[in-house]
């Protein structure tokens, strides 16, 4: 195994503990020595891969919301839209359905620290849309999505997947929590792909 493959297996390893801990304990109350035991490593080698407890946190919602979506709307010509769509919503709501304490920790410190939330959305949150945009404007070339604002709909796209699933993870009781998967999923399809109206084009087309 070489130095690099090595160290690449080494940060996994924190990134992993990091998961558990972070699940069972909340941000605030975890601990680097907590994390270091989980991973079986000395404390001390945590900060050869990251300075901080705030670096571990972005480091995970790096490797668990951006990479994945990097990977997701990885261009699929074999798909259409409402298909690959669908594919990504399911893949979304699964992360969120098992990685529920990890999430809480997450959204707890996002909307309490003022400049953890503006790293969140610099590091993970643009990056993402930008992946989308590229994604959407190849969809866009072939005429499988009308032309549009990227820069309006899809923080509007992403957001509102993470307001359902915070609905869903936060709010127990709510109605979208009472929704099935794919119930969920097919009428968040529909939205993104139709809109409101019950027939789209054409109603937009007459004003």
């Amino acid at each position: 195994m070489t130095e690099l493959q090595e160290a690449r297996d080494r940060r996994e390893q924190i990134l992993q503990a990091a998961v558990a801990v972070f699940a069972e304990r909340g941000y605030q109350r975890a601990t680097v020595k907590e994390i270091a035991a989980r991973a079986g490593i000395a404390p001390g080698t945590i900060y050869l891969y990251f300075r901080n407890k705030r670096e571990l946190l972005l480091a995970l919602a790096d490797a668990l919301i951006r990479r994945a979506a990097d990977a997701l709307l990885t261009f699929r010509s074999d798909l259409d839209v409402k298909s690959h769509l669908a594919l990504i919503l399911h893949d979304r709501l699964r992360f969120v359905r098992e990685n529920q304490g990890l999430l809480r920790a997450l959204a707890t410190e996002i909307w309490t620290d003022r400049e953890l939330t503006a790293q969140f959305f610099e590091q993970i949150i643009l990056p993402v849309i930008g992946t989308g945009s590229i994604y959407t404007q190849e969809r866009v070339a072939r005429s499988e999505l009308r032309p549009f604002r990227a820069e309006v709909v899809l923080p509007a796209v992403v957001g509102g997947i993470l307001l359902i699933s915070v609905l869903r993870l936060m709010a127990p009781d709510s109605p979208a929590a009472a929704l099935s998967e794919e119930e969920l999923v097919e009428e968040l399809a529909r939205l993104y792909l139709h809109g409101l109206c019950s027939h789209p084009e054409e109603e937009w087309d007459a004003r």
